[in-house]
């Protein structure tokens, strides 16, 4: 009897503390949840504490279902860009900027939502660099900055400018910009070496092929209006009048070698291949001009490349404030008003250091 007694209170003892654990747990998790909740609604530092507001592990982005930006991280880096601006003396050059008034703090918005795309970015291309067999470590970054330090000299001043300018150390610089840097070369490379190669070799033969269409008495402006993929092709391939030294490095020795009425052969550049043809030349003010028109293809472009293979990423933010543009591939505000703000704004840049690209 005494025996079975013990067993019951011992199992009611057990009872009570697992029921008491289930209570904490679940009291835990709802207290995260409130305020997981009141985070997403109200990201702000006027409504969380600093401590809390730099440090919030929880996703603002979340991209392709593993791949996450912190809240905490987004608001680290908006206060290094309002450090960088707020240690600056734009008065000699007539710009301004206040982020306390209520316009400011919606211009602090609009750097912010760029400050995101530019994360999206640069976490994207850190994606694609990995999936491609790239991977960046930190000695590799350590010797970069290393070099840099060396190259640029006094690295007390480096690390003093860092502080001062953004509130960075020297690892916050690696984390920041030069990792990324790095694996933007990284996927710049594989991209020119793969899949560019093919678009390239396109291109080329495209160029090729107009110039034995000419050669054979094609009529370049018809050729050009055909299959040109430049920005005058509507016109003819006609780009107009050009001092020398407004002609591209790549091509400029090509140009003015032309006679009158003369086509090049296919000329390469960084940009593409062309084929120049030299209509008019004349004299202004002492100084020779050329017309000239062109039939353009491009070579492969790494940030279209880039901008496509972000717009085929999930992207989803949970930020109130913001939403994915799956057609443009970049976040924008909800608020219609906000948006026209943005633009207005945007439209008077030069008038306000706030929006002046760093």
């Amino acid at each position: 009897m005494g025996t079975n007694r013990k067993s019951k209170k011992e199992t009611t003892e057990k009872i009570k503390i697992t029921t008491l654990v289930y209570g904490v747990a679940i009291f835990v998790v709802a207290l995260f949840l409130i305020g997981a909740v009141f985070i997403y609604r109200f990201n702000s530092s006027r409504s969380v504490p600093n401590y809390i507001y730099n440090r919030v592990f929880l996703p603002a982005v979340i991209i392709d279902g593993f791949n996450f930006i912190s809240i905490g991280s987004i608001n680290q880096n908006l206060i290094s860009i309002r450090k960088f601006y707020e240690s600056q003396d734009f008065s000699s050059l007539g710009l301004r900027f206040d982020f306390n008034t209520d316009d400011g703090k919606k211009r602090l918005k609009i750097r912010e939502k760029e400050l995101m795309n530019k994360m999206i970015e640069d976490r994207a291309i850190e994606i694609l660099a990995r999936e491609r067999g790239a991977n960046v470590t930190k000695k590799t970054v350590a010797d970069n900055v290393s070099r840099k330090m060396d190259e640029y000299g006094n690295t007390n001043s480096i690390k003093e400018n860092l502080h001062n300018l953004y509130g960075w150390t020297v690892n916050d610089f690696e984390n920041k910009i030069v990792r990324p840097s790095l694996y933007k070369d990284a996927l710049e490379q594989w991209m020119a070496e793969n899949d560019g190669k093919d678009q390239n070799e396109k291109s080329k033969n495209n160029a090729q092929s107009a110039l034995e269409k000419i050669k054979t008495g094609g009529d370049f402006e018809k050729i050009a209006k055909d299959i040109s993929e430049g920005g005058t092709a509507d016109t003819g391939g006609k780009l107009g009048w050009f001092k020398e030294d407004q002609i591209s490095l790549e091509l400029k020795d090509k140009v003015i070698a032309l006679e009158k009425g003369d086509f090049s052969d296919v000329l390469e550049s960084k940009l593409g291949y062309h084929l120049i043809r030299l209509n008019d030349t004349k004299e202004v003010e002492g100084i020779k001009v050329y017309e000239i028109s062109q039939i353009f293809f491009p070579k492969a472009s790494f940030a279209s490349w880039l901008d496509r293979k972000i717009k085929e990423m999930k992207v989803v933010v949970l930020l109130e404030e913001y939403e994915w543009n799956e057609e443009e591939g970049l976040i924008r505000f909800k608020d219609k008003k906000m948006e026209e703000f943005e633009e207005e704004s945007l439209n008077k840049a030069e008038k306000d250091a706030s929006l002046l690209t760093l």
